[in-house]
């Protein structure tokens, strides 16, 4: 995987010291269990979500998509 496109995810997890090991505790599995993650397994995705605060959307992009944005309408006054 180039680096430019790597999960923001994992990306953060490779990033903070200390983070795989927390998560890792979190989860049951050792450190390096989650160093080997080319992307979060989907059976963790919620909890690694919830623990690092991102939508499960961004943390496990294959099987959570993105919400659909919706347009709001402005309320326009003008005739």
């Amino acid at each position: 995987m180039p680096a430019d496109n790597v999960n923001p995810a994992i990306a953060r997890i490779r990033g903070e010291r200390g983070l795989a090991v927390k998560i890792g505790k979190l989860l049951g599995i050792s450190r390096q269990g989650v160093w080997m993650w080319k992307n979060v397994p989907p059976n963790h995705a919620a909890a690694v979500a919830r623990f690092l605060r991102m939508p499960r959307h961004v943390v496990c992009p294959e099987v959570f998509p993105a919400p659909k944005r919706v347009r709001r309408r402005r309320n326009s006054t003008r005739n």
